[in-house]
Order: C-alpha cells, then structure tokens, then sequence
C-alpha cells in the first residue's frame, strides 16, 4: 500500500518535513519504508516492522504507520535517529 506525499510539523522546532511511504501488511506485523524530506537535510530514508495483534489489522496499518513515521521525523529532529 502506498501514501501519498504529505507533511508532518515537527513538534518542538516547527519544522516542516514532506514524507510519503510504502507498506506491507502481513498476519501479525506491518513493513514499512518511507522517504522524509527537508530543505535543510535532504531526503532520509527511514523503515520499520511494526507488531500488531488486532484481527483488524489491515483497517488500522495506514494510521500506525503514518505514526511511526511522524515519531521517526521527531526522533530524528532530535537527535534521537532510531
């Protein structure tokens, strides 16, 4: 699955990243890519699994990954990359 380019304010600096992602849902977890972009330090490539134990898992991939990117952008921001 895919999302389309969007923006993410970072949460203390108020910076502004563009970011757009691919993931995979599978039975129990959720693979993620995303590519963030900032004028200031260009594009990051970030990624991740993501365990999920809901049965609903498919209806809830795009919200958690769209939060595991935007804590990715925050971490990184804050020197925190992981």
């Amino acid at each position: 699955m895919h999302i389309a380019s969007t923006t993410h304010e970072h949460a203390t600096t108020a910076k502004v990243y563009t970011y757009e992602a691919d993931y995979e849902v599978f039975e129990s977890e959720i693979h993620w890519k995303a590519q963030v972009r900032h004028e200031e330090v260009g594009t990051q490539l970030f990624s991740g699994t993501i365990e999920v134990t809901s049965p609903a898992v498919a209806t809830v991939a795009e919200p958690v990954v769209r939060d595991a990117i935007v804590k990715r952008i925050d971490s990184f921001e804050d020197g925190r990359i992981g």
